[in-house]
């Protein structure tokens, strides 16, 4: 494990870790009183060298050189950063209960060649480059090695800290701060490299391991998990002090461990201490000498010097390495791997190497375009296939850069080599979609003329329409291009305006057909619109056949059905470019007349990889505005609000909301304690958004329980087993570390042929040490090799579960999981229990239906509560008023295109509950959370980096809560194309527009949501 923190004071670091008495270790690796050692290129260059003493290292770390030269000296100064890196529980177990010295020496050679990575790949300064300071890659470091070997809880616990100083030479020679922003953002790559050194290390020590989890983690085969479990003390206690203060979160344990946190105690009888843990693991039932000898015995085996030996281990090794060659025939064939004659000459490393870094390029491009190089190499070094290093993975992503498998982006300021790459795939999805879209341009027959299409269309609407929903709506009828794009803000009145639309095409006798990525959306659409409506997949899933199958009875009632016809796309930035590339193809094989895109490319985007709403816009597809947020109109605060989140000024939005803003150390609960607070139709009229799933499980726990407090939800209620879905992509399923016992593994339909299992539900029993899986159907046991699943092949559908308990009671809200079309239940739509007893449970659906589930039902185990919702959810609804939680310790969702949703769903009052508010604004600015394109990385299409076009005049909501807004010099209106990312401050010419209605026009009402259940609300991930 590694875990990286700020050093705050350099004399008390001295303090703790340059003693001139060791007394915190009882030896070392090699048994010798040195403890500490200086690393790194820049020690050398200073004449720093052997131990690290006291006076030495803190003068290090304050900027003061041997020379007497200062550096840096400024007031909040940074000391330096401490990557602490500790050994799994068993390796530090084998070292002080069995005596096994070698397997320090192990550690402290993963952390010195992990360090050695860090140095090379991460090292920077800055320099100023026209008034702006730019990272500069310097390739040196000054830190200091020290190793320790017991636990807080004095429990035994080898591990080394790697105490990086505040310091680097810049290429003219001068010493300056070291910027260390790579090492914080990297932290994961860095533990997965340790990992992999160490694992590497221990193999060869004779010791055979066994992974735990997806990253590469692992614990030495033969220490029992109850003799691990035991000498955990510091976990344990944790885990009781939290669940003695009620909490459950990760990031509130975090928190635990930091307030519990004692120095460490002194222990002058060390060896008191070692004879203690001897008699602990022995009245365990382990000493570990049996597991030492065992593994000697195999060390052993590889040094032995018969010749006689060596010729037998010869033909043994390769009798297991052609076996390993055949079993790899059999699998399906990989095209990032070696075929052929180079496969049948490669080592087993090399074979291994190439195998993961082709599953992680699988893994990454599931969910992006283009990925980063380093989280290349952490993903593939995460799988822990036997033999494969940093070294090996890091050559073969050199292969693949250079025979063009994987393309090279564009380099970027302080670059030294491929940052970013993106695939061949990738780039051919996105360049097809361009050019599907501008074949299409000329290719439809007006449905109404321009001239007419306004009247018309005010005509067909429930309520006036104002300029942008006219515009966009004149501009879906009258254009002759296939593919229409309309870029409209959050509470635009989208809906209202697609309804006109519908209203008059259908007046024409145009077929509509309405699309949304999920069906929860698909019904918001069909009722909001008044559009027949089905998913994305299913439509895909009908109709993809037709794109090469022409001469068919089949072929030709579809294309009779849809030629002419229109096709809306609604939420389209979270449609993925697969998804994008197949309704192309799609409409152009069955002669769709008009394929409309609608969406806000400031909102989320897709779950899998791609940004094609943006792309299409950035590359200058037809498309019209709608600029003006009606849901907002009447709150001049939350209009500035949203107008600020819409151009990534996520922190200044956050000070204009000003006191809505509550920081509290336990975000969730807080949040929760506020809406049960609420009386009963204040709850109605207000949502709870949480960013995570961690955050949501909290609030949900936590209203329930005051609920049932109450009072408001009764009785005993059921305690039901239901099924969460496990995040993975499709290749992770491929690897037998991605299953544990207890998990089930759902088969879909047509089942999973590569490795025989048929349509069903089967419970993982087992994870062989051979990468086999177990599973059981309740009437069998069945072994399967993830491995012979097709690494190309994505028909099969396999989807990964956790069991979880969940007690329902009268009156709780839920959400269903799961479709079950039949009886009109949707995923993410919302129910409520009317009732609970020995018949079933009996819900009113969303529609306002009462459905009984028998308790043997399958969607009692597809269900969960509902009194939060993620971001993910939100997007497409509408609340008076909200409570919005967001925490900084979840870095990836403190990003702007949440933040956007969050604030935007708000017509009344936004309440947001965050951990720390400067932490979270400075993250929120950093952190746009876009998608990458393949386009925009190799330097073909800029998406991200397009300026907002001038604004015709000024935005002068009046002064909001002592801030005066008038002339903000970044917010806009007309924002062609809207930028993904924050933004270059406007100019002068450029200051922000008006904000306000036409007076005649009143508020669009189109996509108000009423009180829950009646209207279920939002996306489940």
């Amino acid at each position: 494990m590694l875990s990286v923190a700020s050093v705050r004071s350099a004399s008390g670091a001295a303090n703790y870790f340059a003693k001139d008495d060791f007394k915190d270790n009882y030896y070392t690796a090699d048994g010798s009183a040195e403890q500490s050692e200086w690393g790194g290129a820049g020690p050398e260059t200073l004449g720093l060298d052997g131990e690290v003493s006291k006076q030495a290292f803190e003068e290090i770390l304050s900027g003061t050189l041997p020379s007497g030269e200062g550096v840096a000296q400024v007031e909040n100064r940074r000391n330096g950063v401490d990557l602490t890196f500790s050994a799994p529980k068993s390796v530090s177990l084998m070292a002080f209960v069995a005596g096994d010295k070698r397997v320090l020496a192990a550690n402290m050679a993963a952390v010195q060649k992990t360090m050695a990575w860090v140095e090379k790949n991460l090292a920077e300064g800055r320099k100023d480059v026209e008034g702006r300071k730019v990272p500069v890659q310097t390739g040196n470091l000054v830190y200091a090695l020290f190793q320790h070997d017991t636990s807080r809880a004095l429990d035994p616990q080898a591990h080394v800290h790697a105490v990086v100083a505040n310091l680097t030479r810049m290429p003219d020679g001068k010493w300056q701060a070291l910027h260390a922003d790579k090492i914080w953002s990297s932290n994961t790559t860095i533990g997965a490299i340790y990992h992999a050194y160490l694992r590497a290390g221990i193999e060869k020590l004779g010791y055979q391991v066994d992974l735990k989890g997806k990253h590469g983690t692992f614990e030495i085969s033969g220490v029992p998990k109850a003799v691990i479990d035991a000498f955990s003390q510091r976990r344990e206690a944790i885990l009781e002090k939290a669940a003695e203060l009620g909490i459950v979160s990760a990031k509130g344990r975090d928190g635990v461990t930091t307030n519990t946190r004692d120095p460490k105690l002194n222990v002058d009888d060390r060896d008191g201490l070692l004879k203690g843990w001897i008699d602990k693991a022995a009245a365990l039932g382990f000493d570990g000498k049996s597991l030492l000898a065992s593994a000697e015995a195999r060390a052993g085996q590889s040094t032995a010097d018969s010749r006689l030996e060596r010729g037998f281990r010869a033909v043994s090794d390769a009798i297991a390495s052609a076996r390993d060659l055949v079993g790899g025939f059999l699998r399906a064939h990989d095209p990032l791997v070696d075929s052929g004659l180079a496969r049948v000459t490669q080592s087993p490393a090399t074979a291994r190497s190439q195998l993961a870094v082709a599953s992680a390029v699988r893994i990454l491009s599931e969910r992006e375009a283009a990925f980063n190089v380093h989280l290349l190499v952490k993903t593939a070094l995460d799988l822990g296939l036997k033999g494969v290093t940093i070294e090996t993975v890091e050559h073969r992503v050199g292969q693949l850069v250079e025979n063009r498998q994987l393309i090279p982006g564009v380099a970027r300021a302080g670059d030294k080599g491929v940052s970013m790459v993106t695939t061949q795939e990738a780039l051919r999805t996105e360049e097809s979609i361009l050019k599907a879209v501008e074949d299409g341009a000329g290719r439809a027959a007006p449905i109404v003329q321009a001239a007419d299409a306004p009247a018309r269309l005010q005509a067909a609407a429930d309520r006036p329409l104002n300029a942008g929903q006219l515009a966009a709506a004149t501009l879906i009828l009258s254009s002759e291009d296939r593919t229409v794009t309309v870029q409209g803000v959050a509470g635009a009145g989208k809906s209202t305006m697609l309804q006109a639309v519908g209203r008059v095409a259908a007046s024409e006798g145009r077929e509509i057909l309405g699309l949304a990525f999920q069906n929860k959306m698909v019904a918001d659409l069909a009722e909001g619109a008044g559009i027949n409506s089905q998913t994305i997949a299913s439509f895909v899933l009908a109709n993809e056949r037709f794109v090469t199958e022409r001469d068919t009875p089949r072929f030709e009632a579809a294309q009779a059905k849809f030629a002419g016809a229109m096709i809306v796309v609604d939420e389209t930035s979270m449609v993925s470019s697969d998804d994008m590339l197949k309704l192309h193809r799609i409409t152009e094989a069955l002669g769709v007349d008009k394929l409309v895109l609608v969406g806000d490319r400031q909102q989320l985007s897709s779950i899998d990889a791609g940004k094609s709403f943006a792309m299409i816009q950035a590359a200058g597809g037809t498309m019209a505005r709608m600029d003006y947020n009606i849901r907002q109109e009447n709150n001049p605060k939350l209009l500035t609000v949203s107008a600020l989140a819409n151009i990534g000024k996520a922190g200044e939005a956050m000070k204009v909301l000003g006191d809505s803003v509550h920081e509290t150390a336990s975000p969730p609960e807080t949040a929760a304690d506020m809406w049960l607070a609420l009386a009963a139709d204040e709850r109605e009229a207000t949502a709870v958004f949480a960013s995570g799933r961690e955050s949501r499980a909290i609030i949900n726990q936590r209203i329930q329980d005051g609920l049932a407090a109450e009072g408001t939800v009764r009785g005993q209620g059921i305690h039901l087993t239901v099924y969460e879905r496990v995040n993975h992509t499709r290749e992770e399923l491929r690897y037998a570390s991605t299953y544990q016992p207890g998990q089930t593994l759902d088969v879909g339909r047509g089942g999973a042929q590569d490795v025989g299992l048929e349509k069903g539900r089967y419970d993982v029993t087992r994870v062989m040490p051979n990468g086999k899986v177990e599973l059981s159907d309740g009437r069998r046991k069945i072994r399967f090799d993830p491995q012979r699943l097709s690494p190309t092949e994505k028909r099969d559908r396999l989807e990964l579960t956790e069991k979880k308990d969940l007690h329902i009671r009268e009156g709780d809200r839920i959400r269903w999981t799961a479709n079950d079309k039949p009886r009109d239940l949707h995923n993410a739509a919302l129910a409520r229990v009317l009732s609970v007893d020995a018949n079933g449970v009996t819900v009113e659906t969303a529609n306002q239906q009462h459905l009984t589930l028998d308790l043997g039902d399958p969607m009692l185990s597809r269900l969960d509560l509902a009194y939060a919702l993620n971001m993910h959810m939100a997007q497409g609804i509408t609340t008076d008023k909200a409570i919005t939680v967001m925490d900084s310790h979840e870095r990836n969702l403190s990003n702007q295109r949440l933040f956007n949703v969050g604030v935007t769903r708000v017509r009344d009052e936004l309440t947001m509950v965050v951990d720390n508010r400067e932490k979270l604004e400075r993250q929120l600015d950093l952190n746009p959370g876009n998608k990458t394109s393949a386009l925009e990385t190799v330097g073909r299409l800029d998406i991200d980096g397009k300026k907002a076009s001038a604004p015709p005049v000024k935005f002068d909501p009046g002064p909001i809560d002592g801030l005066n807004m008038a002339d903000h010099p970044d917010i806009l209106v007309d924002l062609p194309p809207i930028p993904d990312g924050p933004i270059a401050p406007a100019s002068a010419a450029a200051k922000a527009t008006d904000l306000k209605a036409p007076p005649d026009l009143k508020p669009d009402k189109g996509d108000l949501l009423p009180p829950l259940p009646e209207r279920s609300l939002g996306l489940d991930l």
